[in-house]
């Protein structure tokens, strides 16, 4: 159909075999149904009548479960970091990598993401400590003494400073200093080459950033050395920003905030530390980044180091048997090894092939490649968690090898976004590159009726209930659910065919020959990324409803892998990506900003004047500290969002792990960028 994507009694159960044995055998049943049955009898104890029931007896536990290996444990996935440096890398694949080699000043209070803990500081500062200023503007870190890096050398705050600033220098619109830079420039200030230029004209251009006026990029670079600072003999590193900010510690927190060795990252081919000639270093692509050992190496102060990456094969990690940790940073926490030595990522694109592999007890967890392969994984569900391994209750099949952990909140989410005016050089996503029924033209998404036309035309009950198992919210507002600004009476597009149709025959948009869109057809294709199911079944469902409503709308469907796919994101060159947002940090800008006038809305290249008026909102947003009336202002942003459909919002989630029953430790931080903290696993 179109909606479907795809003990015991012993005398009488002795009695039922005997009576079973002699009777005309009848047609078996495939497997047998095996009924407990307690015999209640009568009997009589010293002239009294007495009820008896028998106790059955009771049920063998399951064999204990074991790993072949305790101390390897096995990851299968799909996809592959982009690049392994900090500075640069913003995705999952990396940024999982990157936590467990790398350590940051603060980390989280376990699963919790709003409350932090001393990692290579030495305490959380707050106004109560002196670590921070009155006024919310600076913070002093008082760093760890005794830290090595994997290398042996000692870890300094001019290390830390260091990162920092090199971090914000080699900038770029691609990499996660986005976060680094509002607060420390101001709000509204992605960029530090639009401390340069305003204009944000030299936003990702190296070669004209080099070319700006030798005093603007002087002071440029002072303003970011003179934000982080160093004192090697007091120990400490201070932090100055633009304004109060109060998610400072959150996003220093995150991989971005990841400590490097100057002399590694220098040695490595990074900036030299020298403000006369940062604008060299600026706003290099992972492809460039990954020509030098700073994006196919890492070397930090964690607690792995990285023995191998082979790209699109796997990663290998090894422990750090020397770490620094005496304490845990939370109570029942790991210190010193690691108890896992040995980590392996596999780069596995086929689900099956994942999933033969924790069949067999060769892999200890997989990614599953949507909330539709569920069915298939409890298969093999022997127990099930309720949001912790600390609260899990046998399933009807004990003797099972996983654990399902469930229920957890996710602060995540996957969307299809509309790129309003493509890059057509080299690009085999959009047919002809007219609209003549064997393409589009590159300011196809341009066109408002357009946009709604497919917003209506997408079977969201089907994705719901089919992929994602009836697993989701459906998300009317950008911002999560229970968010600052979120709606839930804000109004949503349906699954409408009429409407759709409606909205297609009202587009503008003609064929060189002069015939409307609806008569001349189009062609196009819709790439995901490979082994992501979830996302790949959102394009079949384009491809199914608009053929539907016209034959003459033809959408092809085409998996990428995750670099290639990250790739052609940026380049604008996709007319529409499904694509999804893992938070930074656990507060409404960090969505309205990636949504519209940064990340995805860089590369959906919005019309000016439609970021003008988002950025506008998001300024006066973030601004404001009352809760009520930052509400009242996302409010215009949230109709200006729906009036305007950039991207087709579509549900948030909620969280399945799933792992072999001997693996001990998990435990689930939202805004971690991968599944989990190997320094906290150990296996039996």
């Amino acid at each position: 159909m179109r909606n479907k994507i795809f003990a015991v009694a012993s005398l009488l159960i002795i009695a039922s075999m005997v009576l079973a044995a002699c009777a005309t055998p009848t047609a078996q049943p495939s497997a047998p149904q095996v009924t407990e049955v307690v015999k209640t009898v009568v009997v009589t104890v010293e002239g009294k009548e007495v009820v008896v029931t028998a106790t059955p007896e009771p049920t063998a536990p399951p064999a204990e479960i074991k790993s072949k290996d305790p101390t390897t444990l096995t990851y299968a996935v799909f996809g592959d970091p982009e690049t392994l440096d900090p500075a640069l890398d913003y995705e999952t694949a990396g940024g999982e990598l990157v936590m467990q080699v790398y350590d940051t000043l603060v980390t989280y209070n376990k699963d919790n993401p709003v409350e932090f803990v001393p990692q290579l500081a030495t305490e959380v500062p707050t106004l109560d400590n002196g670590g921070i200023s009155a006024d919310g503007t600076t913070y002093t870190f008082k760093i760890r003494q005794g830290v090595k890096f994997h290398d042996g050398s000692d870890l300094t705050p001019e290390d830390v400073a260091y990162t920092f600033q090199r971090n914000l220098l080699q900038g770029g619109t691609a990499s996660p200093q986005w976060l680094i830079a509002e607060p420390v420039f101001g709000p509204g200030i992605y960029d530090v080459a639009e401390v340069v230029d305003p204009s944000g004209a030299l936003d990702d251009d190296s070669a004209g950033l080099q070319a700006a006026d030798p005093a603007a990029l002087e002071a440029a670079c002072t303003k970011v050395t003179d934000a982080f600072t160093y004192d090697d003999a007091a120990g400490t590193v201070t932090m100055k920003l633009a304004q109060s900010w109060a998610p400072w510690l959150a996003t220093i927190a995150q991989n971005w905030g990841s400590i490097q060795s100057k002399a590694w990252v220098i040695a490595g081919g990074g900036w030299d530390g020298n403000c006369a000639d940062w604008a060299q270093f600026y706003g290099k692509t992972s492809d460039q980044i990954n020509e030098t050992p700073l994006g196919t190496e890492a070397m930090g102060t964690g607690p792995y180091m990285l023995d191998h990456w082979t790209p699109g094969e796997e990663y290998v990690l090894k422990a750090n048997d020397n770490y620094w940790r005496t304490e845990p940073a939370w109570d029942g926490g790991p210190t010193g090894a690691p108890a896992i030595k040995t980590v392996i990522v596999k780069n596995v694109t086929e689900f099956s092939t994942r999933y033969a592999m924790l069949q067999a007890g060769d892999a200890d967890m997989i990614a599953v490649g949507s909330q539709a392969d569920y069915p298939q994984m409890d298969q093999l569900t022997g127990e099930i968690c309720d949001q912790t391994i600390d609260n899990c209750q046998p399933t009807d099949t004990p003797d099972k090898p996983l654990r399902d952990v469930k229920g957890f909140p996710v602060v995540s989410r996957t969307d299809s976004f509309f790129t309003f005016a493509v890059n057509t050089e080299g690009n085999n996503f959009i047919g002809s590159g007219q609209l003549d029924g064997n393409g589009i033209p590159a300011d196809f998404f341009s066109d408002i009726h357009v946009r709604k036309a497919f917003a209506y035309c997408f079977n969201y009950d089907a994705y719901l209930n089919d992929v994602m198992l009836g697993e989701g919210v459906r998300s009317p507002d950008v911002m999560l659910p229970g968010m600052i600004g979120a709606n839930d009476s804000d109004p949503v597009y349906t699954y409408d065919p009429t409407q759709c149709e409606s909205e297609f025959k009202a587009s503008t948009l003609t064929s060189p020959d002069g015939k409307s869109l609806w008569d001349t057809g189009f062609r196009m294709t819709i790439a995901y990324n490979t082994g992501n199911t979830a996302r790949q079944t959102v394009a079949q469902i384009f491809q199914q409803e608009l053929s539907a409503v016209n034959e003459n709308f033809v959408i092809e469907v085409t998996g990428l892998p995750w670099p290639t796919f990250l790739k052609n994101q940026r380049a604008s060159t996709l007319p529409i990506f499904v694509s999804g947002w893992l938070e930074d940090i656990h507060d409404p800008h960090n969505w309205v900003v990636p949504y519209t006038v940064g990340t995805y809305g860089a590369r959906q290249k919005m019309p000016a004047d439609l970021v003008s008026q988002f950025n506008e909102i998001i300024n006066r947003g973030v601004a404001e500290s009352d809760p009520a009336k930052r509400a009242t202002i996302y409010a215009e942003f949230n109709k200006l969002f729906y009036d305007n459909i950039p991207t087709i919002l579509l549900y948030v989630p909620t969280g399945r792990h799933y792992e072999q029953r001997w693996v001990q430790g998990y435990y689930r931080n939202p805004v971690y960028s991968g599944v989990a903290y190997w320094y906290a696993l150990s296996k039996q």
